[in-house]
């Protein structure tokens, strides 16, 4: 599973080394290779192939005919990029998807289990800010968590 956080720089090229801890994960567990798209949260999501293939037959399982939900999969699959880890273990973000999440220079890279986030420092920094505890924990409790 990918877990921790780690700051990065984009290249003038548009690439993003991927963390080593996560590299080693992709290369015990799965191909090395991602999916990365744009996530409502404002930052972007990268999948590992075999995750995102069941992603997509969650998605391929909600009602298309819901405005919502046909809303959703295009946002979803409209940015959706297949991203190949190169020999120096980066991956290609390409420029819609950078402008989109507001990617500039520096970068937070976010192990989040299944998958990993790419976020815009200060839009992480607000993401994570101790002004939204409260709320979270009223969710999670509710949840059950």
């Amino acid at each position: 599973m990918f877990k921790g956080s780690f700051q990065f720089t984009i290249d003038a090229k548009g690439r993003v080394s991927i963390p080593s801890r996560f590299r080693e994960i992709l290369a015990e567990r799965y191909e090395e290779k991602l999916v990365v798209t744009n996530d409502l949260d404002k930052c972007l999501v990268a999948f590992p192939f075999e995750e995102w293939s069941l992603i997509e037959q969650k998605i391929r399982d909600l009602p298309s005919s819901e405005p919502d939900v046909k809303a959703f999969m295009r946002f979803v699959y409209s940015r959706a990029t297949e991203c190949e880890l190169d020999r120096q273990g980066r991956v290609l973000i390409p420029p819609s998807l950078r402008e989109y999440a507001e990617l500039k220079r520096d970068v937070v890279i976010v192990g989040m289990g299944h998958k990993i986030e790419i976020w815009d420092p200060s839009l992480w920094d607000k993401a994570i800010a101790p002004d939204r505890f409260p709320a979270i924990s009223e969710t999670l409790a509710r949840l059950g968590f």
